[in-house]
């Protein structure tokens, strides 16, 4: 049983409630009652959410090799505006898919660890690759900034020509956003499905009885 409130990250979906619950008994009798309270608000991971949070934490490296390459992309794309050099950008976009391919080798150990079905693999890959995007989003990296200092050719573009450009790479921000709530809606309906066919059995052992 987990001693600590970070230590229920560890603990599969199947036993958290259980986890949960005793940890919060044990805190309370401890006279932490506050400490306690918090941790009985803790919801139960989906299956996807948990097995993201175990590779972010015991695959750091390869989750922060992620980071830096979407940061490269990122930096790569300010370069190819404003200086037209694309080759940076080649080279940034190869670094995240190497990255995606170390992270998903990261992804099947944990699964195979806790003897989970492949199937989860894609969409944990999605969940991570979302939190990772918008983590590194929110620190102004992604879109084509306001003070972006273009160079003279295009300058000399008509207004309305670099109106359309930075729509266009602020709608492909917006994609990726949108991308990121579809992964966690999935999540939010992985989970109610989970609570539904739990209820479902208990239903059914009652009629049972």
């Amino acid at each position: 049983m987990p001693d600590e409130p970070e230590d229920l990250a560890d603990v599969p979906p199947e036993e958290f409630v259980a986890a949960r619950d005793a940890l919060a008994k044990r805190l309370k009798a401890d006279g932490k009652a506050t400490e306690a309270a918090e941790v009985k608000k803790l919801r139960k991971p989906t299956v996807t959410r948990w097995v993201a949070d175990q590779v972010r934490r015991h695959h750091a490296g390869d989750v922060e090799a992620l980071q830096a390459a979407l940061s490269n992309v990122a930096a790569a794309q300010e370069t190819a505006i404003t200086r037209g050099d694309r080759g940076a950008l080649a080279d940034a976009t190869a670094q995240r898919r190497d990255a995606m391919t170390a992270l998903g080798r990261a992804v099947d150990e944990v699964l195979a660890a806790g003897e989970r079905p492949a199937h989860h693999r894609d969409e944990v890959l999605g969940a991570i690759e979302a939190d990772v995007t918008a983590e590194v989003a929110s620190r102004g990296t992604f879109g084509v900034r306001d003070d972006l200092e273009l160079p003279e050719r295009a300058a000399k573009k008509p207004a309305r020509d670099r109106v359309a450009e930075r729509r266009e790479a602020n709608a492909r921000a917006a994609i990726e956003a949108a991308e990121a709530r579809v992964v966690r809606a999935r999540e939010e309906l992985e989970a109610a499905e989970a609570a539904l066919e739990a209820l479902r059995e208990r239903q059914r052992g009652a009629d049972g009885s």
